[in-house]
């Protein structure tokens, strides 16, 4: 497969809603699924119900090409879920830098890629914290007040919702594997005119615009997922498909689940209707064998009839990075 990185530089600041009261919660990443989500929807926009359906459909059958969730760089640093397992790390070190590894949510590559060695000391403990921090440098949260009007009384309300501001060197990026190379380009137009829509939430405020870079990975995120070994982590959600559920517990390691749901959003319309609730296994877990994933239905049951012509799917595509020793 051919693998790209894509770079988003935002012009504006973004809102990746999370779960909460009112609006002020919000994500500085954004989820495989979601992505996925803001890339049909650019589709429809542009190109209408036609090609949505086609493209859909491949990705019913065999996807043209997967992606990672969407992390954080600042300058020349990119980080990536820590993976779950640590297993491999000496308890002497355990006992003297547990804090420090529960502290640790994100590694930058360089970092993965000792994890993904499984060779780490209490001194790259140290550094890789160290470089953690720079990750909280590469953005600020700010919970803004706005008004709303009652449409029939005329009466305000008053609400608040939280925005990411990423700094001058910083943004989010994506890495993406091509099963197909003639999609490089039709991907690379998407993602343009995605930024020129904005992704996330309150785009009529002028969020989630973005500038688009993109080039083939180097040889640092080469290494990183050219490796052969005997498990895995992701760098996406992942929903098994019906033929991997089971004894899908043997498959993991260590894992964690979250479970997404929320309005259904076709084009540029907002429906009142929401999507059934669809669980996921998270960025970070660890499984003994590569796995495929699907595209999830969460299709309503039963939508009133004019209000939704289609089904509803998110994406549970894995996008797995080998961990452990390398198989010689």
């Amino acid at each position: 497969m051919s693998i790209y990185i894509y770079k988003l530089k935002f012009k504006s600041p973004v809102h990746f809603g999370d779960t909460g009261i009112d609006l002020e919660n919000v994500n500085e990443t954004v989820s495989s699924d979601t992505f996925f989500s803001a890339i049909i929807n650019t589709v429809k926009i542009y190109y209408g119900n036609k090609e949505t359906e086609e493209i859909i459909d491949m990705f019913l059958n065999e996807p043209p090409f997967i992606f990672t969730s969407l992390f954080v760089y600042y300058k020349d640093l990119y980080f990536l879920p820590k993976p779950m397992n640590d297993t491999f790390i000496s308890e002497e070190i355990k006992k003297s830098k547990g804090k420090e590894l529960k502290k640790l949510q994100w590694l930058e590559r360089s970092d993965f890629l000792k994890w993904q060695n499984q060779q780490v000391t209490t001194e790259e403990i140290n550094e890789m914290i160290e470089r953690q921090s720079k990750y909280k440098e590469a953005f600020v949260k700010e919970i803004k007040p706005r008004v709303v009007l009652d449409r029939n009384t005329q009466q305000s309300s008053l609400y608040h919702c939280g925005y990411i501001y990423f700094k001058k060197d910083a943004g989010l990026y994506g890495l993406v594997a091509f099963k197909d190379k003639s999609f490089i380009e039709k991907f690379k137009e998407l993602l343009f005119l995605l930024g020129q829509t904005g992704i996330g939430g309150e785009k009529t405020y002028g969020c989630g615009m973005f500038e688009l870079t993109f080039e083939p990975v180097d040889k640092v995120f080469s290494d990183i997922l050219n490796t052969t070994t005997e498990s895995y982590t992701l760098l996406s959600l992942y929903h098994p498909a019906n033929n991997e559920k089971q004894n899908l517990e043997k498959k993991l390691f260590f894992y964690d689940i979250i479970r997404k749901k929320g309005w259904i959003t076709t084009g540029r319309t907002t429906t009142p209707l929401k999507r059934k609730s669809v669980g996921f296994i998270t960025e970070g877990s660890t499984l003994n064998v590569p796995v495929k994933g699907c595209l999830a239905d969460v299709t309503p049951h039963n939508p009133p009839p004019g209000i939704l012509s289609h089904k509803v799917y998110r994406y549970g595509y894995a996008f797995i990075a080998p961990l452990g020793e390398a198989i010689k």
